[in-house]
């Protein structure tokens, strides 16, 4: 598989740390197939437009995978978790009013491998 950039420290919230599991699999490119998710790559222009708005309802986001199957939402870690195993925020793109998160980068991966099974 295709490895894929973090977004750089400096544009990190002070504090937060990556899951290392999710670390691994952008250095190594080594991680299941999920589509129809698919991880951000920072350094791309789907990065920067996320990232641009990451902000927009309040939370502090770290964008890190998108859907493409008509929900076209965004996986996001949350920024103000210093943890190293933050809870995954879905930033929601519509008009839908849907709200919802999970606990941690596992428990996303195993919806997201969920959701590429059907």
């Amino acid at each position: 598989m295709t490895t894929f950039e973090l977004y750089k420290d400096t544009l990190l919230p002070p504090g937060f740390k990556y899951p290392e599991k999710f670390r691994f699999m952008a250095e190594s490119g080594s991680y299941p197939q999920i589509a129809p998710w698919w991880f951000v790559d920072a350094a791309s222009e789907a990065g920067d437009l996320f990232y641009s708005i990451r902000e927009h309802d309040g939370r502090n986001l770290i964008p890190f995978a998108k859907v493409d199957d008509g929900r076209g939402d965004i996986a996001c870690f949350d920024g103000d978790d210093h943890s190293g195993n933050p809870n995954v925020l879905m930033l929601v793109l519509d008009e839908s009013g849907r709200a919802y998160s999970y606990r941690d980068f596992d428990n996303w991966m195993d919806a997201a491998l969920l959701d590429a099974r059907r």
